[in-house]
């Protein structure tokens, strides 16, 4: 037996090396998490694990890293992970179809059947709850039904600071990169993903670059006040992220202006998309405080020339939107005789 002991847990720490060197050469969040999570399922023995992110904006909880299942999204304060969030502590489940905080609806959608679960809260380094890690279903060392224990919280605790740690640290470098007014990413997110497209997109395919300026924002500001234009600005990223395809991305470059950068379209198709993005800005209202503000949005289009470096692909962009303005606002330029 104590045999059989001594080669369990060599076993179990030739693991957890395993997993820790490849969590200090991966760079990527997504992959980092998902590594996480099957060291997490290993250290406990369990047939599934899942790290659980608690979106307190939309109120819900969904699964970051999801070991043997489809992501899951569940609403705010409810489930086991929202017993384990709400009351800050462990939960321990070795018969959940007995259990009123168990929803099996999702046992009954996928088939199949929890025995035991195993969900313990995530916080940072403030001590505040931000998600949860939950294993499913405990199995022995000959892969049979077992029982979750506090053995296996003491070992998934460990597991899930790493977790908590490694969310924040990910959170904090996003926050770092998005515009708190719009949502959007700013100009320092901008750089990162544009970086990393030239890296990962094939160089045969065409890719634009489209700046776009709200025409006469100042005079918002002047006559609705700072908050109108708050608002303006707001509405108007609403309207520019939601003609988003796959793939595409739009920022807040600074003040009134946005940029996109474009895949998979030639200068013509990129101007088509500027046009049409164009009339829905015309054509849509902004509501503030009884107030309804209409704006135009002057763009310009540049093909993106991958010789040159991101600046000069921006500026020449940014010569064709002072064309569109030159020339009467809320239009597109693609080209310096349009």
């Amino acid at each position: 037996m104590a045999v059989n002991d001594t080669r369990n847990a060599e076993s179990l720490l030739e693991k957890i090396f395993y997993y820790m060197n490849q969590l200090m050469d991966e760079k990527d969040f997504e992959k980092a998490i998902l590594l996480l999570t099957d060291l997490g399922r290993t250290l406990v023995g369990s047939d599934r694990a899942s790290f659980w992110y608690w979106d307190t904006k939309k109120k819900q909880y969904w699964t970051i890293a999801a070991w043997g299942s489809e992501k899951i999204t569940m609403p705010e304060g409810t489930g086991i992970v929202g017993a384990a969030i709400k009351e800050k502590e462990s939960v321990i489940i070795n018969n959940p179809y007995e259990d009123e905080r168990f929803n099996p609806s999702v046992d009954k959608e996928s088939g199949y059947i929890t025995k035991s679960i195993l969900c313990m809260p995530v916080t940072n380094e403030k001590g505040k709850v931000i998600g949860a890690f939950q294993a499913i279903n405990k199995l022995d060392v000959n892969g049979l039904d077992g029982s979750f224990g506090e053995w296996d919280v003491k070992r998934l605790a460990m597991v899930a600071v790493f977790c908590g740690k490694t969310l924040e640290s990910h959170m904090l470098q996003r926050e770092a990169q998005i515009d708190q007014l719009t949502g959007l990413k700013n100009r320092r997110g901008f750089y990162e993903y544009y970086a990393e497209k030239m890296e990962n997109t094939d160089s045969d395919r065409p890719m634009c670059i489209v700046i776009c300026d709200i025409d006469f924002f100042k005079k918002v500001n002047d006559t609705y006040g700072h908050n109108a234009g708050d608002a303006v600005l707001i509405h108007v990223a609403d309207v520019l992220h939601g003609n988003l395809r796959i793939g595409d991305e739009v920022v807040r470059w600074g003040g009134e202006e946005f940029v996109f950068l474009l895949q998979n379209k030639n200068l013509e198709e990129a101007a088509e998309f500027a046009e049409e993005v164009r009339k829905q800005i015309e054509t849509t209202v902004c509501e503030y405080a009884g107030s309804r503000i209409k704006v135009t949005m002057s763009f310009g289009v540049e093909a993106l020339n991958r010789d040159r470096d991101l600046a000069e692909n921006i500026k020449r962009a940014d010569d064709k939107l002072y064309i569109a303005k030159s020339f009467g606002r809320n239009r597109v330029v693609k080209q310096s005789g349009d």
